[in-house]
C-alpha cells in the first residue's frame, strides 16, 4: 500500500500538479481540477480564479496540467478518481472526447463540472453544470462593432482559433451571421492561427504578401489579433485596418490604449475559474445547478477601456 501511495504521488508530480487547501486529515471538500494547459496565458487567469475560490471558500484543490493531450488528461482523471476527490472540474483538452471521462466519474459517483469548453449534447446534460461564456454572442458583438466602424462596407479577414474548439466554431459563426446581413461586407479570407500570437503574425504576413485588400481583421482571440497588429505595423498598414479580438486580456488592453486594437470582447477568465470551483462545491453537496452557468461576455471599445483596466488592476 505504501509503495502504491508513493507511486501515486510521483505520478501526480510528473503530470504537473498543483495542490492547495487544508491537509488530508481535515474534514473539507477535495476538488480535483483537470486543466487543459498550464502554459496558456489566458487560462492562467482562470487558474488564478480556481485558486482564489479554493482559498476563500475553504476547500482543497488538486490541479493537474493536461498539456493539451487528451491521453494525458484521461490518465489524470483516473488519478483524481483514485484519490477520492468529492468533485471534478475539467477544462477539457477535447470536449468531443469527454464521454469516457464522464463514464468513469459516473461510476465513481463523482460529479463533474466543465469550464470554458462545453461538450455537445448529450454529454452537456450529463455534467453537473457547464461554467462558461456564450461564444456565439462574443463573435456576434465583435463583428457588429467592426461593421459599424467600417460603415457597413469593407473586406474582412477572419482568424480562427484551434479548429473544432467550441469558441472557434461559435465565435466564427457569430462573425458570419452578422456579415451575412450586410451586402457590403465581404469575408475575403479565413484560416486558423490556433490562438497564437506568433501564428497570427505569420498568417497576416501571408495575406499581406498575397496582395488581398484588407479593411479589417476579425480574430477569434486577442493573441491572434495582436499578431496581426504586429504584421500590419511592419508594413505601415495598421492605420488603414481595423483589428478586433476577443478576451480583453491585459496585453490586449495595452494595445487598445496605444490605439492599435479597435475592438475586443471581455471574457472573464478569473470569473470562470472562480465559478467552476463554486459550482463544484454545490455539486458535491448535492445542490441543484443550472445546466449552464453563464459568465457574460462584454464588448470593450476604447471609450470603455478604463473600466476593464481597473478590473485587471492595470
Amino acid at each position: 500500500m505504501k509503495k502504491f501511495l508513493v507511486l501515486l504521488v510521483l505520478l501526480a508530480f510528473a503530470m504537473g500538479l498543483y495542490a492547495q487547501g487544508e491537509s488530508e486529515g481535515d474534514d473539507v471538500l477535495h476538488i480535483g481540477v483537470a486543466t487543459a494547459n498550464f502554459d496558456d496565458k489566458w487560462m492562467s487567469y482562470m487558474h488564478d480564479g480556481f485558486k482564489a475560490a479554493a482559498e476563500e471558500l475553504g476547500v482543497k484543490i488538486t490541479m493537474v496540467d493536461g498539456k493539451n493531450d487528451t491521453a494525458v488528461q484521461v490518465g489524470q482523471i483516473d488519478t483524481l478518481i483514485t484519490m477520492g476527490v468529492d468533485a471534478i472540474v475539467i477544462v477539457p483538452v477535447d470536449q468531443a472526447a469527454m464521454e469516457p471521462l464522464l463514464n468513469e466519474a459516473d461510476k465513481a459517483g463523482i460529479p463533474m463540472v466543465a469550464v470554458n469548453r462545453a461538450p455537445a449534447e448529450p454529454l452537456l446534460s450529463r455534467l453537473a453544470t457547464y461554467v462558461g461564456s456564450d461564444s456565439l454572442y462574443a463573435g456576434t458583438v465583435e463583428m457588429e462593432a467592426v461593421v459599424e466602424l467600417l460603415g457597413g462596407v469593407g473586406d474582412v479577414v477572419v482568424m480562427w482559433g484551434g479548429l473544432g474548439h467550441e469558441a472557434q466554431v461559435y465565435r466564427t459563426q457569430g462573425n458570419h451571421d452578422v456579415a451575412d446581413n450586410f451586402p457590403g461586407i465581404n469575408i475575403v479570407r479565413e484560416n486558423t492561427a490556433s490562438w497564437q500570437r506568433s501564428l497570427g503574425l505569420e498568417l497576416m504576413e501571408n495575406w499581406i504578401q498575397a496582395g488581398f485588400n484588407i479593411d479589417a481583421v476579425v480574430a477569434n482571440n486577442d493573441e491572434m489579433a495582436i499578431g496581426a497588429i504586429m504584421a500590419l505595423e511592419q508594413v505601415g498598414m495598421l492605420d488603414e485596418v481595423i483589428v478586433a479580438g476577443v478576451d480583453a486580456t491585459p496585453d490586449a488592453l495595452q494595445f487598445m490604449e496605444e490605439g492599435k486594437l479597435d475592438v475586443t470582447v471581455f471574457q472573464d477568465a478569473y470569473g470562470q475559474g472562480y465559478g467552476g470551483i463554486k459550482a463544484a462545491i454545490m455539486a458535491a453537496n448535492g445542490e441543484e445547478l443550472p445546466k449552464v452557468w453563464d459568465i457574460p461576455y462584454e464588448l470593450v471599445l476604447p471609450e470603455t477601456l478604463d473600466k476593464y483596466k481597473a478590473m485587471w488592476g492595470l
